[in-house]
């Protein structure tokens, strides 16, 4: 009886080493993401975002107006300390890749992009015309 259960308990350990060391097709793969650079997708952004700096990053890099980015935090409520503190860089290259370059905007452009996301909210918010969006 102890022979039986003792090779019974080395095969089930044999299987379930065998079974790790093989590759799983459920393991997580990495999917694309998407962003969304309309203006409600930027609204929604900065004013989730726990990490400012790489979410414009995100934002400019997927081609969304580095003014726009501003002005809209700036409607959304975000302080204008945490704004200056911000480099607001796009990237630009060439198209076989030899000249690569990045334009930041300076300071003053970066207040004048607030300013206007703070005089003229409802150009910067999102669907305020509208109203809210009906639950799906």
């Amino acid at each position: 009886m102890k022979i039986s259960l003792l090779g019974a308990s080395l095969g089930f350990f044999l299987l379930g080493s065998a079974f790790a060391s093989q590759p799983s097709n459920l393991q997580a793969k990495p999917v694309a993401q998407t962003v969304d650079t309309s203006m409600e997708g930027i609204y929604t952004a900065v004013s989730k975002s726990h990490h400012l700096q790489k979410t414009v990053d995100q934002l400019i890099a997927h081609g969304a107006n580095e003014h726009q980015v501003i002005a809209i935090a700036a409607a959304a409520g975000i302080p204008q300390n945490k704004i200056m503190q911000l480099q607001v860089c796009v990237r630009s290259e060439s198209a076989d890749s030899t000249v690569l370059g990045a334009t930041c905007m300076r300071p003053k452009t970066v207040m004048t992009a607030y300013e206007s996301g703070l005089n003229d909210p409802l150009n910067y918010l999102p669907a305020t015309a509208a109203g809210k969006k009906p639950k799906k």
